[in-house]
C-alpha cells in the first residue's frame, strides 16, 4: 500500500514516536509509507534518519489560523492529487481536519483513518458530528479508555463499532530491555547503587501531574530521607514546577534533567518509574519501557494504565490527585526491594509479549487492509 501519515507535533512524544515506530515497521515490509509533518519538526528529522518520505510543507496549525490552515488544506490537497494514495492516516486533532477537506477537495480517492492518542474529551457537537460520521472512515483508539470519549457518538449512531478498532501502542525492545544498565547514568549524578531514585519520565506540562509527586516528595522523605527524584523532559511548566519543589525544600532532592536522549539508561537507573498523569495519557510508552527495562512503575488510575499496568503484578496503580497513595505506593516499592524486582521481572515477560512493534505493525495493517476493501467495494 501507499499511505501517508500525518501529524501536527513539533516536539517529541508518545504520538510521533508511535508514528515513526508505525511507519518503519510498514517500510521493512514493503508498504511505501511518506509522513506528512511541519518543516523542522523533531518527527521530520527522525523519519529522514529512519530513510522515510517526508513531506514538510504544511504547518497544520491551529484552525483560528484560517489563513495558514487554508493554505495548508490547498497544499496537502494539492499532494494527494499528485500522489495518489491507496489510505491516509491521521494523528493529530489539528492535521485530520486538514486532512478531511483536503481530500474531499482532491476527490476523496482514498479512505480517512484517525488515529486517536489521548483521552481529552471529545466535544459533541455538530462539527464533530461530520467530522466522525462522515469525513473519517474508520477510527483507532490507542486503547479501550479512549472510546470511553465516544460515547455519545454511539448513542447517536455517529461511530459503529465496526468503524472502530484497538490498536495499543508499543515500544522499542532494542532500546528497552533488562540488559540496559543505569550505572553510568547514576555515576554521572553522584547516586551510589544503593541510593533509591524514583523518576518521571514525561512532558513537563500540566497533564502528567508532576505536581502530586513533588507533593508526595516530602512524605516519601520522611520515610526514606536518601531518596533522590528525578525529572526528565522539557514543557511549559518547567518553571513552575522549580519553584514548586523550592518552595518545599526539595531543591537537594529533586533534579530536572531536561531533554535526554539517553531514556534507556535513566530508565534502568530507577528503582521506581512513576507516571502521576491526571488527564490525557491513553497508552504511554514510558510504563512499557519501564517494564521493558525490568523497573516496576507507579501509575495513576488514567487512560490506559491499567491495560498495561498489572496492579500489583508488575506495577501498582493509585487514584489521581492523592500524593498521599502516590507516596505509599512508591514507598511500598522502595520497602521491600525484592518485591518490586519481583514485579519488574514479570513487567519485563508481559510488554515483550503484548506491546511489540511487529504487533503494532500486524494489528494496524489488519485495521488498513480492512477499511481499504470496504472503501473500495463501497465508494460511489
Amino acid at each position: 500500500m501507499k499511505i501517508l501519515q500525518t501529524n501536527f507535533h513539533q516536539g517529541w512524544g508518545g504520538q510521533p514516536s508511535r508514528i515513526l515506530m508505525l511507519s518503519r515497521v510498514l517500510a521493512g515490509r514493503g508498504h511505501q509509507v511518506t509522513l506528512a509533518v511541519p518543516r523542522g519538526s523533531m518527527l521530520a528529522a527522525r523519519a529522514r534518519e529512519a530513510g522515510l518520505e517526508v513531506f514538510d510543507a504544511v504547518e497544520f496549525r491551529k484552525p483560528k489560523y484560517i489563513l495558514r490552515a487554508a493554505r495548508d488544506v490547498a497544499v496537502l490537497a494539492r499532494h494527494l492529487r499528485d500522489q495518489h494514495y491507496d489510505l491516509i492516516d491521521a494523528h493529530g486533532s489539528q492535521d485530520v481536519w486538514s486532512s478531511a477537506v483536503a481530500r474531499r477537495l482532491a476527490g476523496r480517492t482514498a479512505p480517512l483513518v484517525f488515529t486517536r492518542h489521548n483521552t481529552k474529551r471529545v466535544r459533541d457537537h455538530v462539527f464533530n458530528r461530520r467530522l466522525y460520521g462522515r469525513e473519517v472512515d474508520h477510527l483507532i483508539a490507542v486503547s479501550r479508555s479512549v472510546l470511553e470519549r465516544y460515547q455519545a457518538f454511539f448513542r447517536k449512531g455517529v461511530l459503529t463499532p465496526g468503524r472502530v478498532s484497538v490498536v495499543p501502542s508499543a515500544y522499542r525492545p532494542d532500546r528497552f530491555h533488562p540488559g540496559v544498565s543505569g550505572g553510568r547514568v547514576r555515576a554521572e549524578l553522584g547516586l551510589g547503587a544503593d541510593v533509591p531514585v524514583v523518576g518521571v519520565v514525561a512532558r513537563l506540562v500540566e497533564d502528567k501531574g508532576h505536581d502530586d509527586l513533588l507533593a508526595a516528595a516530602p512524605m516519601i522523605l520522611k520515610v526514606r530521607p536518601e531518596t533522590r527524584f528525578l525529572l526528565v523532559g522539557t514543557g511549559s511548566r518547567e518553571r513552575y514546577l522549580k519553584d514548586l519543589a523550592a518552595s518545599l525544600g526539595l531543591e537537594g532532592t529533586v533534579r530536572f534533567l531536561g531533554f535526554r536522549d539517553d531514556v534507556p539508561e535513566i530508565t534502568a537507573a530507577l528503582n521506581v518509574s512513576v507516571l502521576p498523569s491526571i488527564d490525557c495519557d491513553a497508552s504511554s510508552a514510558v510504563l512499557k519501557e519501564a517494564l521493558a527495562c525490568g523497573v516496576p512503575a507507579v501509575a495513576t488510575e488514567i487512560g490506559g494504565a491499567a491495560e498495561i499496568l498489572r496492579d500489583g503484578r508488575t506495577g501498582l496503580i493509585v487514584p489521581p490527585h492523592d500524593p498521599a497513595r502516590l507516596a505509599g505506593a512508591i514507598l511500598s516499592l522502595l520497602e521491600n526491594p525484592e518485591r518490586a524486582r519481583e514485579m519488574g521481572r514479570r513487567g519485563s515477560r508481559d510488554v515483550a509479549e503484548r506491546f511489540s512493534p511487529e504487533r503494532l505493525g500486524d494489528e494496524t495493517l489488519e485495521v488498513y487492509k480492512s477499511v481499504l476493501e470496504h472503501f473500495r467495494r463501497t465508494r460511489p
